[in-house]
């Protein structure tokens, strides 16, 4: 799919120890179930990106964001999301056998 063709519907800045890293999450134009993801440095060049898809646009949107988390978990793991420590993204679940699982950690932040 052209890049003309896509639409930047939701995004997230990271701190990393390389500098700033931008998450750019792009719907398909063409209504179909896909979703992309563009990682951004600081100089606005793509340093890695991932087209999914899915039986519908809600899944092939879960697995786009899951497979972002996934790439910062594995290759980025200093990106930080508003200074929480962490990416605050959907991440793949290993433990379960048979089933694809995703699973996001937030740190409770609770009024005083």
């Amino acid at each position: 799919m052209a890049e003309r063709e896509r639409l930047v519907v939701a995004s997230r800045e990271f701190t990393t120890d390389g500098g700033p890293l931008t998450l750019n999450i792009l719907a398909s134009a063409d209504g179909s179930p896909s979703f992309g993801y563009q990682f951004l440095d600081q100089n606005g060049d793509v340093t890695e990106s991932l087209e999914t898809y899915g039986a519908d646009s809600l899944q092939a949107l879960l697995f786009c964001i899951t497979a972002a988390g996934d790439y910062l978990q594995r290759f980025v793991p200093s990106a930080s999301f508003a200074d929480l420590g962490e990416t605050a993204l959907l991440t793949t679940d290993l433990s379960v056998s048979g089933e694809w699982r995703a699973q996001v950690s937030l740190p409770a932040i609770l009024p005083t």
